[in-house]
């Protein structure tokens, strides 16, 4: 995630630099230019689809009789599926940068379910999500490059449990905990302009959802790490600023 971030920011600051350094050069020359006949100021909402995949980690807790193991225990899942959700957003652009507030709701829908040996049993399952970020991008006329982050809220449902001989689910030993769980998130991007009022984006996007507890009926005590990637593309409608925008020397 880390190095998708920085590679992310790194791109928004080479666009920067690039855009800054052919705007000195058209000062040195005296010479009167267009910076660009697209403004990204406005309202916007689309839509957007993609992959999700998530990682939670489950840990049976001190004294550890989770899993009637006696022992620390660390599960992993890692949930896939396609999604799905809409945003609504403001972008306000001056000269080549780009701030925006920017809101998305959707349907994450992902589920896994692990039964390693000898007989435990693991399950994640997510619902609706949405987020609430703040944008600061880059443009070089129709392409935007840009960073965001802020907060994160989904529907999730933790699952552990010890499974009894025959396989099933041992009631004393099993724990549920159905929570909407807030966090953090951030991520990088691209939209470009194909249209005056329409744009496609491509984004990651990282959630984390920090740690959850749950307790079955025996007492035992069990921790769940939540954290999902997303990889999607959108489109937009915008409505506002698409007058020329003139560099003046």
């Amino acid at each position: 995630m880390k190095s998708v971030w920085f590679a992310g920011v790194g791109v928004v600051i080479l666009l920067g630099a690039g855009a800054a350094r052919a705007a000195d050069l058209g000062v040195r020359s005296q010479l009167p230019a267009v910076a660009g006949g697209f403004s990204w100021t406005g309202v916007y909402i689309g839509t957007h689809t993609g992959v999700a995949v998530g990682h939670t980690r489950t840990d049976n807790l001190s004294p550890f009789g989770g899993f009637d193991a006696g022992i620390p225990l660390s599960y992993d899942v890692y949930p896939a599926n396609i999604f799905g959700g809409g945003q609504l957003g403001y972008n306000w652009q001056s000269g080549i940068y780009v701030l925006g507030v920017e809101g998305d709701l959707g349907y994450l829908g992902i589920r896994d379910t692990i039964r390693p040996a000898p007989d435990d049993m693991v399950d994640v399952k997510y619902g609706w999500y949405g987020t609430l970020t703040a944008r600061f991008g880059l443009a070089y006329d129709r392409l935007l490059a840009y960073v965001k982050g802020g907060g994160a809220v989904a529907r999730i449902t933790n699952s552990a449990a010890d499974l009894d001989g025959n396989g099933s689910v041992d009631a004393l030993d099993a724990t549920t905990v159905n929570h909407t769980k807030w966090g953090w998130t951030a991520g990088t991007g691209f939209e470009i302009a194909i249209a005056p009022a329409w744009s496609l984006k491509s984004e990651y996007l990282y959630m984390d959802f920090g740690k959850q507890r749950s307790t079955n009926l025996d007492g035992d005590t069990f921790e769940h790490r939540n954290q999902v990637h997303t990889l999607k593309i959108g489109l937009n409608y915008r409505w506002g600023g698409s007058a020329p925008l003139v560099a003046r020397y």
